[in-house]
């Protein structure tokens, strides 16, 4: 398994190193987010990360590094233009190959990591996964570059996520729903939903 990591508007990422994240703790509040991204995909076993560049790359490549220091290799990806996730997963294609994977974004702070989350998609397997009490964690399988293909660029301001759900879903794929995800089982009554 990799883990995608979406950094400076390849996502929705405002900065390519934020250090403002809600529900991090006093003594970290000035560490850059991604750090605490890349420590979490380390401490769940992902040693493989690729890092989607937009705006702001010499100061993510500056800051990372080769990632040795977070106990990871890191494989810098460009996005030369902030077209919104579905278009960082074309960017990253040929990276990801035929790996499952997990995509985060740089500014996302997830307290206590995502390894209980990378054990229970290993088990289920779906086509895509939200993981559960982890808000913007997504996993994947190779199923989602049809999916990324299918996808419009997003806007400004846009995430492309929920296209790229709803256009697996609508494929008949098993969508492990979580939130703002469509169900799997929606995809036969007039397309996939998204709950609000």
């Amino acid at each position: 398994m990799k883990a995608l990591v979406l950094s400076g508007r390849s996502g929705t990422s405002p900065r390519p190193l934020p250090a403002v994240a809600e529900g991090r703790p006093g003594p970290d509040a000035g560490k850059p987010v991604l750090f605490d991204v890349l420590e979490g995909i380390a401490d769940a076993g992902i040693l493989d990360v690729g890092i989607v560049l937009g705006e702001g790359a010499d100061e993510v490549r500056a800051a990372v590094g080769d990632g040795a220091r977070f106990g990871v290799s890191i494989t810098y990806l460009p996005q030369h233009r902030p077209l919104g996730p579905a278009h960082a997963l074309r960017c990253a294609r040929d990276w990801l190959g035929e790996d499952d994977f997990v995509t985060l974004s740089a500014d996302t702070f997830v307290p206590g990591g995502i390894g209980e989350q990378v054990e229970d998609f290993r088990t289920r397997r779906p086509a895509a996964q939200a993981a559960a009490d982890r808000p913007g964690v997504y996993f994947f399988t190779e199923a989602v570059h049809r999916a990324a293909d299918a996808t419009p660029d997003a806007l400004p301001g846009e995430s492309g996520l929920p296209d790229v759900l709803r256009w697996l879903a609508g494929q008949g794929l098993e969508v492990v729903p979580d939130g703002g995800l469509p169900t799997a089982g929606a995809a036969g009554r007039g397309g996939p939903q998204i709950r609000p």
